[in-house]
Order: structure tokens, then sequence, then C-alpha cells
């Protein structure tokens, strides 16, 4: 067991020094502010169908080459982002744009987007009648794009552009944005925000299992299982800093994403995860972000590595954790996962007023 003062000692290292008494950090309200984006305001895709145009950073989805009866060339691309998505047209002839192609490469690209939404009707227009089936009643009629900078993403609120459409399940999705949102802590914020909206990150995020066979098991389940942890984290009562429970909050929500390498399209094991822990992975995922992180806060980024990388008790390898929100971390996985498992035991059963089941190697009990 670790000394006490050891302990503190270490705590006080990574920036996290102890209060008297337990704090409860102050979960923001939601701000009702619209972001502003170069002195004017930046639109989401829903706040752009009330008002009639888009002005805003999105994030192509689909790309669709099309030709006019008249031999004119278009393209067809969604634009999507946390609240929703839209067809729009680009007649790359008719003016220049700073996009240019090969415009499939700008699959899940973010891009700086301003457009009139107009409402099409195929009798009033035969072009439009190439592409009706591919949108949505409203299409953006597309002015202005090209590719966006990295401190525009900044100014928007958190996973803004992370495409909702990718989620199995909408509540998650709108849970993942609120978790994110309630971060106070810019540096940690902005560090969720650069790992998650990794273009090669976020789709798998959404939709990877967390197991193969047990526990959150479903496309969604990688992601589900993160914010269950982050539940059972922020419902803790002991931390001595706010600072303290946004850490293990964030270290949470990432603690698995490492998995998102870890199967492939059909839900089985990759060559990854027989090769590497998915905790080497988390934090090859989470490099760019952690070195970001690192120049402001150098304290968290080592507080996260350490949570991330602790060894289990009894292993013969690694450090052992010596943060309690490592401690708290680990706990609250095991947490999640052992409900999950124990729900898949009692579900299998024929006889469903059995009071004992299995799963693997686990048994569990109901005795009421």
């Amino acid at each position: 067991m670790l000394n006490t003062n050891t302990h503190s000692s270490v705590e006080n290292l990574v920036g996290l020094v102890p209060s008297e008494a337990p704090i409860q950090r102050q979960k923001p309200e939601v701000s009702k502010v619209v972001p502003i984006l170069h002195g004017a305001p930046a639109l989401t895709i829903e706040e752009g169908h009330k008002h009639g145009r888009l002005r805003g950073l999105y994030r192509i989805t689909s790309v669709l080459l099309k030709t006019a009866k008249n031999g004119e060339p278009f393209v067809v691309i969604r634009l999507s982002d946390a609240t929703g998505d839209i067809d729009g047209i680009v007649w790359p002839e008719r003016k220049a744009f700073e996009w240019i192609p090969p415009y499939q490469n700008s699959f899940h690209a973010t891009v700086y987007v301003e457009a009139e939404l107009r409402c099409f009707n195929s009798k009033r227009s035969n072009t439009v009648r190439f592409y009706q089936a591919h949108v949505s009643s409203m299409t953006a009629l597309i002015k202005k794009i090209r590719y966006a900078k990295k401190e525009e993403v900044k100014q928007l609120p958190a996973l803004t552009t992370i495409p909702k459409l990718y989620c199995p399940n909408p509540a998650v999705f709108d849970q993942l944005i609120a978790t994110a949102r309630n971060i106070n802590d810019v540096p940690l914020r902005s560090f969720l925000s650069d790992v998650l909206t990794q273009a090669t990150v976020f789709k798998s995020f959404l939709q990877a299992p967390a197991s193969t066979k047990y526990h959150h098991a479903y496309p969604g389940g990688l992601l589900e299982h993160s914010l269950e942890v982050t539940c059972i984290i922020d419902g803790i009562k002991l931390y001595r800093s706010a600072t303290e429970q946004e850490i293990a909050l964030v270290a949470g929500l990432l603690h698995d994403i490492g998995k998102i390498r870890s199967y492939t399209g059909t839900g089985a094991l990759s060559l990854n995860a027989r090769l590497t822990d998915h905790n080497a992975q988390t934090l090859e995922i989470c490099a760019s972000g952690l070195e970001e992180l690192e120049k402001v806060k150098p304290a968290y980024a080592e507080a996260l590595r350490h949570i991330w990388t602790c060894s289990s008790p009894g292993a013969r390898y690694g450090q052992p954790a010596k943060l309690s929100i490592a401690h708290v971390v680990r706990a609250a996985d095991k947490i999640s996962s052992e409900f999950a498992n124990e729900s898949i035991a009692f579900a299998a059963q024929n006889n469903k007023a059995a009071k004992v089941a299995r799963v693997g190697q686990a048994e569990y009990c109901r005795i009421f």
C-alpha cells in the first residue's frame, strides 16, 4: 500500500492540491449566445434551417460528382455537424472557389461554408431532377466554400463539427455533446475536442463496440460505456478540486478510445488488437492533443497518461496507480462493465425466474 505522504506529494506534483473539504464543480449553463466567426454569427445546420442560410463550419460526409443536362458539371456534398445534415450544391464552373479538385479527397474535412437554402421543385427546374433523390427538402446553394482553419474550429462550442448522423443512438450523441461542453477547464475542453474531432477518430468512436461478445458489444457500445463511466465519475463527491474532477471525467470518457482500432467492420478482433494493448493505442490517438495540452498544462497531460497506463493491482509490470482519480476511473470502468455483463447473463437465461447466471467465467446472482 502506498505511503500517505508519498501519495499526497504525487498529487501535489501534478497540480491536484487537496483542499480542506471536498469540492464539487459547478456545471455551466448551456450558452444561448450564437458563436461569432469573423464578426458575424456562425450557424449550425439546425439553425440554418430556421434562418434559410448557412454560415459556419461543417463536416463533409458525402461527395457526388454530377453533370447537368446541358453538360455543366456540379458537385453534391452532404454537410454535417452535431445538429444535423443538409445537402449542398457547388457549381465550380460558375464561380471560382477556394475548394478545388479532387473533391473526393475532402471527405470528412471541415469546411467553412456560406450558402442560401432553397426548397426545390423539380417541375420548376429540370436541372435539379439530377440530384432530387439525393437531397432533403432544403438544399444549400453554396456561395463560398474553403477548408476551415484550426483557429476557427476552436472558436466554436466543443464538438460542433462531429456529425450526429454517424451515431446509432441520437440521445447518446446528445449526452456526449453535453458532457464535453460541461467541462469548465478551457485547456481540458480544448484537448477533448482536439482528440474527438480528428477525421480518423470521430466516426469510429461513435460506432465501435466496447467488446466482441461481453459488455456493450454492439455498434455504439463504446460510446455508451464511456459515457456511463463519466456519469459514475461525476457522481462522486470526494474530489478536492474541480480540476481533479474534470481530469477524471476526461480520462474516463477517453479511457477506451484505443479500442476504435481493436475491431474490424464486422465487430471481430482486428490484427491491431491481437498485437498491441488498447491502452497503447489510446496514447497514440491522443498524442497530438496531449502535445498541445502539455504546452499550457503539463501536469494535466502527465495525469492523463498515468491514468490510462497505470498497471492493474497485482500486475508484474507497469507503474501502480498513484493518483486517487486513477482508482476512480478504473472503478467506474469496472462498475459499468459489470452491470452490463450481469444484464447479458440473465437476458440469455431461458428461465426468467433464474437467480444465477453466467457470462464467460463470471457468475452473477440475483437475490431480490
